[in-house]
């Protein structure tokens, strides 16, 4: 079972495929159109487009450097690197396309004047013909520029690179001038104290409590005496100096303080220790700060773990988060004015130290006391020697990197002025044009065939008009009567004269109205092959042109006749002195002869009612030609009067509304239709019909073997003499006995 299913499955997509390429073989010229207009299209267009040529090069952007040295000294915190993260490259590649960097290229190459316009606009046209395309995983990027001018684009192309690695060239130094500037006020600052402190030294030596000739300005020296008054003096000495530095270590931290706030204030406290020195930092400020990093931690691993930005969690978690901010930022301005207030308690210490040692100096002698100045003021100028030195060292290290040359982007091609234009592409739009044409094309045949109502095969035919097929005509069929018996079309007259045959006695039919919707297709041809067939099988074969409008039996009979049927219904001529026979043994020819006036009134008389009665006992088959159903009203009276009507219809050509309103017109006119003529139909394209047709060409390659006669039709094939009795019958012989000889009646020339 579930073979056959799948046998039958294919069987279905093979017809499918063949429906399919049946209606483009039909609509062959609609999509081959099409794909014309497409094609050509596209050739105009791209002929037409304007060359653009393309500059290219390939550089390395790169990474940033420290580029001013930092200080160890917690005193002077300085630091000026340029850092570099994950966005960085991606950063940089953007500002090579940025609206400032595009402007600087613009007025390099005085582009807004040439162009006629402001610099904005020129740095909006410049973004359009510059691309730069990072390379995967690496520094390297690739600069091209696209213009109508060459040299223009090469000029673009290198003014890119030129203009960003001024641009960086500029920020950097603004940075490092900046560092340079800071460290230069600090330096000042240190070389006053240190004057300062030479000074008291100067002072004792002038005083001659110093021994000169053993101090240089280093700081090393020695008092004139020591003792144990000394040693006093020089430990409250040595608290006095550290207590003054962390006055002084205060102040410097309250001076950068005082301009800090939030973000900044906690970047400062961490980045100097205070956040961990518990002399200024309270264990409710580290208890935030600890709280603080926790939450930020936290909030960065629930994005890498695929949280959006308003997943309620990270929401409740950014305003506890923003909570501990602000609670840890409002601590630490705390701690800033506590560190104000540790100031002054510092101050107050040093005071009271110094009335210690003043009491010190009291209970010492004038020497000791004297000794300990000298002591103290070496040591304070030597240390602040030592300051003043590194600073000094790193701001000539500064001034000294800043004069050195620091690499940005490093070129590894140039780029060229191109030869070839890079738009358009010939080649390409010539090939997208055409696989669109083909596509377009495809599509228009199937919309054409979707909306055409038209009756296309057999099965439409017989499907939509309920009658069946009685012959299918291949495409082009010409007149046998000139082409002879061994044409290859006549094996599908005889096919259409045997059908209707076998369904002659069922209709009792002798008279045949050849009818058709519409005119143009093929009825009058058609009556005259299948008559000729007809005679051909030994059949008495009378063909009537009852198209009193249009007439041409006559003419393809080759038939040159003044009178015809008008005549006979107008009473002006005999039945015999219209009828003509033919070159054809058993063929016979009523023409119409003189147009009436009017045509209806004449098919509908009394005498065409005669006349039908009267051929039909004269002749075996009687063949009407017609004026098209929709079009007059002379079919209707036909079809209503002969036994039985064949319609002939071409495929595609009307719509199946109109072929219904004509089997509707005949039937209303109480006429019957036998069956339906398939005519000019495609053969050889259209596969719905090579089954039917196969053996044309076996009947048409013997063109020496006689036609058979179909059997069982030996009573319809006996000739003249064997019908002597019927006294009924008109002959050629009667003809002539009657006088109506072929000169007289303008029988066959």
């Amino acid at each position: 079972m579930t073979a056959n299913t799948a046998q039958q499955t294919q069987g279905e997509a093979l017809l499918h495929a063949q429906d399919y390429l049946q209606v483009l073989k039909t609509r062959w010229k609609e999509a081959l159109l099409v794909f014309l207009l497409v094609f050509v299209s596209c050739a105009v267009i791209t002929k037409m487009m304007t060359p653009r040529y393309t500059s290219s090069m390939t550089a390395e952007v790169m990474p940033p450097r420290e580029i001013i040295n930092v200080s160890n000294n917690s005193m002077n915190p300085i630091n000026a690197v340029m850092s570099e993260t994950a966005s960085y490259m991606q950063t940089q590649f953007e500002i090579m396309v940025s609206q400032q960097n595009l402007i600087a290229i613009a007025n390099k190459l005085d582009l807004p004047n040439e162009w006629k316009t402001d610099e904005v606009s020129a740095a909006g046209m410049l973004s359009g013909m510059i691309k730069v395309m990072p390379r995967k995983n690496t520094n390297l990027v690739d600069i091209s520029v696209e213009n109508s001018d060459p040299r223009v684009a090469q000029q673009i192309c290198q003014a890119v690179v030129d203009c960003y690695r001024e641009l960086r060239e500029e920020k950097e130094n603004a940075v490092i001038n900046e560092a340079i500037n800071k460290r230069y006020e600090v330096l000042r600052s240190r070389q006053d104290e240190l004057e300062r402190k030479a000074d008291v030294v100067r002072q004792f030596i002038r005083t001659g409590r110093y021994i000169a000739n053993i101090w240089n300005e280093n700081g090393a020296g020695t008092p004139q005496s020591t003792g144990a008054e000394e040693r006093t003096l020089e430990t409250l000495n040595s608290q006095k100096l550290t207590l003054d530095s962390e006055i002084a270590n205060m102040m410097v931290h309250i001076d950068k303080l005082q301009n800090l706030k939030d973000e900044e204030l906690l970047s400062y406290v961490t980045r100097t220790g205070l956040l961990t020195a518990e002399s200024y930092c309270s264990a409710k400020v580290r208890e935030l700060n600890t709280q603080y990093s926790k939450e930020e931690d936290e909030r960065n691993k629930m994005l890498l773990m695929g949280y959006g930005e308003q997943h309620p969690v990270l929401l409740r978690l950014e305003e506890q988060h923003s909570s501990t901010r602000e609670q840890l930022y409002a601590e630490l301005l705390g701690m800033r004015d506590a560190m104000v207030d540790q100031l002054d308690v510092k101050k107050s210490e040093s005071n009271s130290l110094k009335e210690r040692y003043e009491e010190a100096k009291k209970l010492l002698k004038d020497k000791t006391l004297e000794d300990q100045k000298v002591k103290s003021a070496l040591q304070e100028y030597a240390a602040e020697k030592q300051r003043y030195d590194k600073l000094e060292n790193d701001y000539i290290a500064d001034k000294m990197r800043m004069l050195a040359p620091r690499a940005c982007m490093e070129v590894y091609s140039r780029p060229g002025v191109a030869s070839v234009p890079s738009r358009p592409n010939y080649r390409l739009n010539l090939i997208i044009g055409a696989v669109l044409g083909c596509v377009l094309g495809i599509i228009v045949a199937f919309v054409f065939d979707y909306f055409d109502t038209s009756i296309k095969t057999l099965e439409d035919a017989e499907r939509g008009l309920g009658l069946p097929v009685l012959g299918v005509i291949p495409q082009d069929a010409g007149l046998l009567i000139l082409q002879g018996n061994s044409s290859p079309d006549a094996e599908a007259y005889r096919i259409l004269r045997t059908n209707i045959e076998l369904k002659k006695s069922l209709y009792k039919a002798t008279t045949f109205a050849v009818v058709s919707s519409n005119a143009g297709e093929g009825k009058t041809t058609t009556l005259s092959n299948l008559a000729y067939v007809f005679a051909q099988a030994g059949y008495s074969t009378l063909m009537v042109d009852a198209d009193l409008r249009r007439p041409r039996l006559a003419r393809y009979a080759e038939l040159k006749s003044d009178v015809g049927l008008s005549n006979y219904l107008a009473g002006t001529k005999d039945l015999k002195e219209v009828i003509f026979q033919t070159g054809i043994p058993n063929l016979y020819l009523l023409p119409s002869g003189p147009i009436p006036a009017d045509p209806s009134g004449m098919i509908g008389s009394f005498r065409m009612e005669q006349l039908i009665a009267e051929v039909s006992k004269r002749f075996d088959v009687v063949l009407f030609d017609s004026p098209p159903v929709l079009g007059v009203s002379d079919a209707s009276l036909l079809v209503s009067k002969a036994d039985a009507s064949l319609l002939v219809l071409q495929p595609r050509k009307m719509p199946l509304k109109a072929l219904l309103r004509t089997k509707f017109l005949i039937q209303n006119a109480g006429g019957q239709v036998m069956g339906l003529i398939m005519n000019n139909v495609d053969i050889s394209g259209d596969t719905q019909y090579q089954y039917y047709t196969t053996y044309y060409s076996y009947y048409s390659s013997d063109r020496k073997r006689k036609e058979p006669v179909t059997p069982g039709l030996a009573a319809a094939t006996r000739t003249r003499e064997e019908k002597a009795g019927d006294g009924d019958k008109f002959t050629a012989s009667e003809a002539e006995n009657k006088g109506a000889s072929p000169e007289e009646s303008n029988d066959l020339y």
